[in-house]
């Protein structure tokens, strides 16, 4: 009876490894479910500043709604705070929101966050990185990964070619993090480590890595 207790304990570790995952994707598919949702406030510290939270994927309407929330609150603050939680997204639609992003750094301060347990992945990463100050809480997640290519109408990935890939990839990279605050050094790690994997890192480890991404810790 004690040996067959013995055979079973690896198999019981296995589903609870499993159910923990399967807990943690519905928790953040919980978390992210806002739809495309820009919440806009002023600081309640800071009556010069307005934060824009979004809690979403990276995909339309994001960009528009960063536009029409500027145009609506630029001239009733000298600093803009991105508060972001979002698993990624459309890189059409990041590269969008990054082109608001430069037109209000014409004229105001703009910065980055992301708080408290809330994560930034994939595209989420090239937005974040456009703030002057990027601060994030200690525990807060981010993640890395190559860009993978979807069918249009299915949504289902599509396996690409290796010299495809690594050609979409080669331009990601330099587009959204060589030509970024990240630090080189880091960024070279970076570009061996995310070859066909995701790359996961805390707050609190970008900064003790030294790689620039979060500038402040809170």
């Amino acid at each position: 009876m004690q040996r067959r207790r013995f055979k079973m304990m690896p198999m019981v570790t296995v589903a609870l490894l499993a159910l923990t995952a399967l807990m943690i994707m519905r928790n953040e598919q919980f978390i992210f479910r806002d739809e495309g949702r820009l919440e806009i406030a002023p600081d309640p510290n800071d009556r010069t500043t307005v934060v824009f939270t979004w809690r979403s994927d990276v995909d339309v309407p994001m960009a528009r709604r960063f536009s029409e929330g500027f145009e609506e609150w630029a001239g009733k603050a000298d600093r803009f705070i991105i508060d972001l939680n979002s698993p990624g997204g459309s890189i059409r639609e990041g590269e969008a929101v990054i082109r608001e992003i430069e037109k209000m750094k014409r004229t105001h301060i703009i910065d980055t966050r992301v708080r408290n347990r809330r994560a930034c992945y994939s595209m989420c990463v090239p937005i974040f990185l456009q703030g002057d100050q990027r601060e994030a809480a200690a525990n807060a997640r981010f993640m890395f990964h190559e860009p993978t290519a979807y069918d249009y109408f299915t949504g289902e990935k599509i396996k690409e070619p290796d010299f495809e890939r690594e050609a979409n990839s080669r331009r990601f990279f330099n587009r959204y993090f060589v030509n970024s605050p990240m630090d080189p050094v880091w960024r070279d790690q970076l570009a061996d480590e995310w070859i066909g994997r995701d790359v996961f890192r805390t707050a609190e480890e970008l900064v003790d890595e030294r790689s620039n991404i979060v500038t402040h810790i809170k």
